[in-house]
Parts: C-alpha cells; sequence; structure tokens
C-alpha cells in the first residue's frame, strides 16, 4: 500500500508541475486533451483522503505504541517541554 500511496502522491506532483509550467506544445493541443491531463475533483479528493489515511494512522501509531507507554512522570516532563517549545516560539 505504502508504494501505492507514493506512486499517487508522485502524480499529483507531476501534474501539479505540469500545471504551473506552460510550454510550446501544451499550447497546442485541443482543448479536449486539456481537459484530460487536468486533475479532476475525484483526483484531488482521493489524495486528500489518503493523506489524511496516513496521518491518523500515524498518530494512532503513536498514541499507542509511545505515548500509552510512557509513566505519568514522563508524560509530565514531555508536556513541559511541549509548553515550553511553544512559549519560545
Amino acid at each position: 500500500m505504502g508504494r501505492i500511496v507514493l506512486f499517487y502522491l508522485s502524480q499529483f506532483a507531476r501534474r501539479v508541475l505540469q500545471g504551473f509550467t506552460a510550454q510550446s506544445r501544451d499550447e497546442a493541443r485541443s482543448t479536449y486533451e486539456d481537459s484530460e491531463d487536468r486533475l479532476s475533483k475525484t483526483a484531488i479528493a482521493m489524495i486528500t483522503g489518503l493523506g489524511f489515511y496516513i496521518a491518523i494512522g500515524l498518530g494512532y501509531y503513536v498514541k499507542v505504541h509511545c505515548w500509552d507507554e510512557l509513566t505519568d512522570a514522563q508524560k509530565g516532563v514531555v508536556v513541559q517541554a511541549m509548553i515550553a517549545n511553544d512559549q519560545a516560539l
């Protein structure tokens, strides 16, 4: 599944870059061919959904395998470090 996600993300990046770079061959294409190369709303929704799925999965993994195994004293140290870091910014 990781390869599929990376494939779709690379295709997304390639298409976005093509949308920002105008080339003479792109201007020579017909309107029909131009509409085929653009990202559809469905593709954008799928990529966004996959991104959220990955982010939520990673967050759940960190919570279960890292945060839940800490003691209360260790959790307090982590929270204090996060507060200090937030105040420094």
